[in-house]
């Protein structure tokens, strides 16, 4: 089947990340992250569907099932318009997932903390990516950085190939989606870090009691 499009590169080498790293969220409790899963598997398959016709064909035909046989059935109907939100609004389904582990949390204060600071530095650092990174990360770029290093010995064979039929713009669409992620979890990480510690305080200084729950130390309150 070939390399994939740039546009299909740009959808599915992050999402295909995220995806994985939101079944290994699920493995480890957090279930409200399945309907997250199935929106970025959805995102995926939809972004294969687009690139080739006989695949199209037939991953379009898997995939709107739901429309095929929605006259039939209201079930069916309001499953297809499930799938396709899904699909087109992973974000919402993130908040909601926090906003699940805050309810079923026992430590429901410092959680909504933590999730809330975690979600928005998520948001934040993907947002000045979004801004920012094509400007830095793009086929002309590639390009050139080909252009500077196809003479130099142990390199030229790459270069030669990001040269060949638009791969400078493939390769661009793969390291924009790794650094996406990447910006996307280390946001996420500092974000919740720093909620962390203000929850702790917050915590403290509003007499909430805590039972069992680990500190930003590592230390087990016991009531604070």
């Amino acid at each position: 089947m070939g390399i994939p499009t740039v546009e299909v590169l740009e959808i599915c080498v992050p999402s295909t990340v995220f995806l994985y790293n939101n079944v290994k969220k699920v493995e480890n409790g957090e279930k409200a992250r399945g309907t997250v899963v199935f929106a970025q598997g959805a995102k995926i398959a939809e972004a294969i569907a687009k690139y080739h016709d006989s695949t199209a064909k037939n991953a379009s035909e898997a995939f709107n099932i739901f429309g095929k046989y929605a006259k039939e059935s209201k079930a069916l109907d309001y499953a297809g318009k499930g799938v396709n939100w899904a699909t087109h609004n992973v974000n919402p389904l993130i908040c909601a997932s926090g906003v699940y582990k805050t309810l079923t949390s026992d430590d429901k204060v410092h959680t909504g903390i933590t999730q809330l600071g975690a979600i928005s530095g998520m948001f934040l650092g993907e947002g000045l990516m979004k801004r920012n990174m094509d400007k830095v990360i793009n086929e002309q770029n590639v390009t050139k950085l080909a252009e500077s290093v196809k003479d130099i010995k142990g390199l030229g064979g790459i270069a030669q190939t990001l040269l060949k039929n638009n791969n400078g713009g493939k390769a661009a669409a793969v390291v924009k989606g790794i650094a996406f992620v990447c910006a996307s979890v280390t946001s996420y990480a500092i974000g919740e870090k720093i909620a962390t510690n203000v929850a702790d305080d917050l915590c403290k200084d509003m007499g909430v009691e805590r039972e069992n729950v680990e500190d930003t130390n590592g230390k087990i309150d016991r009531m604070i």
